[in-house]
């Protein structure tokens, strides 16, 4: 069992992201922006962070660059969640070395078999 923590400020992806995971073995923890995101993994601990690119107070990249600096929390995996085409966005995010960059929209399946093959990494 993995901890995962998925930081989406849309709800209804946030939605659609519980759904897909419901019934998976692992423990996950919904965060509405990037400083939620960052409190939830100091509290959890997580082994795998999934994090939109653009979202309200920290974004993805903050989120990350933040999780990146702290010594305790530089080892969690962390995978970019962006339905944003723009290229400048794409290569900043892509310059993070990050464990992958996913794609909106996807589908449950698809968002469950990213996530199993980004834990067995």
């Amino acid at each position: 069992m993995a901890t995962i923590v998925f930081c989406e400020d849309n709800s209804s992806v946030r939605k659609v992201i519980g759904v897909a995971m419901r019934g998976t073995p692992h423990a996950i923890y919904l965060a509405d922006d990037g400083d939620t995101g960052l409190e939830m993994a100091r509290q959890h601990r997580p082994d795998l962070i999934v994090t939109d690119l653009a979202m309200p107070r920290m974004s993805g990249l903050e989120l990350y660059d933040a999780l990146k600096g702290d010594a305790e929390l530089a080892g969690i995996k962390v995978a970019f969640l962006t339905a944003s085409t723009q290229r400048n966005l794409l290569v900043e995010a892509q310059s993070r070395s990050p464990q992958a960059i996913l794609f909106k929209p996807f589908s449950p399946a698809s968002l469950r078999a990213e996530v199993e093959s980004l834990l067995a990494r």
